[in-house]
């Protein structure tokens, strides 16, 4: 039996279903009860018989592979330290950087610059990997939403960024750690980043495509 709707948002000790169904994330079984162990959106496949629940705000949890955007808040010779919106700080070695071994991470990075990089290793410490095409992001503008909505300004097949940059112009780089980088006109920004906005704040709700084609072609008309 199911005690809440799909893409309904939960709080911690709400009871979300009883019976056999598999738990996946952000929920606990006690006996046949399974209850919401976050505050977010719950996902419910009755055909497949599982339960997930998105929470609605946390830290990044980095995984090898992620595309990251992070910046620079600390240099020594051959490494650069960069808050990435994580519990723990993502370490760039120059050698991740460069084919330079001789190189010196302060001739390539500043403190401050925003770097688009890939998480390369998580043991011990968050590596990351910034050759080409990863790298230095130079100019625009950044925004930091949850991490857990990076799923939805993507899309399905990558449908809702390829809306944002059809109708702002803008290039549009998204960290799976929340920040998301963006470069084009002024105005192509402030639309680009009031679309992100939106998708932020209702993350939760159907329809979500529709509706911010609808808000993008009614502004650049």
């Amino acid at each position: 039996m199911i005690h809440v709707k799909n893409r309904d948002i939960v709080v911690p000790g709400e009871l979300i279903a009883t019976g056999n169904f598999h738990v996946q994330l952000g929920a606990e079984k006690d006996g046949e009860n399974i209850y919401s162990t976050v505050v977010g959106i719950v996902y419910i496949d009755q055909e497949k018989k599982y339960i997930k629940i998105v929470p609605l705000r946390g830290k990044y949890v980095p995984k090898v592979g992620d595309p990251v955007i992070g910046v620079i808040e600390e240099l020594a010779l051959k490494k650069a330290i960069l808050d990435i919106n994580s519990a723990h700080k993502g370490i760039l070695d120059i050698r991740d950087v460069t084919m330079d071994r001789s190189a010196e991470i302060n001739k390539v990075f500043s403190v401050g610059d925003i770097v688009y990089s890939k998480v390369n290793d998580i043991s011990g410490s968050v590596s990351l990997y910034a050759k080409p095409p990863y790298g230095k992001l130079h100019g625009g503008r950044l925004i930091n939403i949850s991490s857990t909505k990076i799923p939805r300004v993507i899309g399905k097949k990558g449908s809702m960024i390829s809306i944002i940059k059809k109708y702002t112009e803008c290039k549009v780089y998204v960290g799976q750690n929340g920040t998301i980088w963006v470069k084009g006109k002024n105005e192509g920004e402030d639309l680009a980043l009031k679309a992100i906005e939106i998708i932020d704040a209702e993350s939760h709700t159907s329809g979500l495509t529709e509706r911010i084609t609808k808000f993008l072609e009614e502004k650049v008309i």
